[in-house]
């Protein structure tokens, strides 16, 4: 099954509320880009170069972005402070020890770089299972895989322990999702 419109419908909130945050001329990395590194396409106005990386890509380029096909949790193939932005929209919920992936995205950010995290409150959890029964969301969205949530100061500490300084946090969508921007 492919993406339903409600998945690219919510893809498209994430993406809004990353887009302010991304500068013009960036080279952007999408951690956990999905099956077809759609935000890479929604700012690329304002991203001269893209990555997409996801266990779900195929390797290779695909229009104007590179794709790696790789699981994130795993060492990136990505040379070291190579990209200004490092995207995680969606993803943090999935990642059982998020701690090396987030060590990852820093290694790969250039200094002055930002990684910018999006994630649905708990509260989602229960409304997505429903959705899912209902066919409305896909299974690419993997909903059923999502972890414990870290509290947003716990997370913070973490990202601050791992080298970021910078933070800018708050809630969107009536307060069901979260955008942290952390800088290297």
């Amino acid at each position: 099954m492919s993406y339903t419109g409600l998945d690219r419908f919510i893809a498209r909130q994430r993406f809004q509320a990353a887009y302010p945050h991304i500068r013009k001329g960036s080279r952007v990395c999408d951690l956990g880009c999905g099956l077809d590194a759609a935000f890479l396409d929604f700012a690329a106005e304002r991203i001269a170069d893209g990555v997409g990386v996801d266990d779900q890509v195929r390797d290779g380029a695909a229009g104007r972005w590179k794709r790696v096909r790789t699981d994130i949790r795993q060492p990136l193939p990505l040379e070291s402070a190579g990209f200004d932005n490092v995207v995680m929209l969606a993803v943090l919920e999935h990642l059982p020890e998020p701690e090396p992936v987030l060590r990852e995205a820093h290694r790969i950010l250039a200094p002055g770089g930002s990684l910018i995290l999006t994630w649905p409150s708990g509260m989602v959890d229960p409304i997505l299972k429903v959705l899912h029964g209902l066919r409305l969301v896909s299974d690419e969205m993997e909903s059923d895989e999502h972890q414990k949530r870290i509290p947003v100061g716990t997370l913070q500490q973490m990202l601050h322990r791992i080298g970021f300084n910078e933070f800018i946090h708050y809630t969107f969508e009536f307060g069901l999702n979260n955008l942290m921007v952390a800088t290297r």
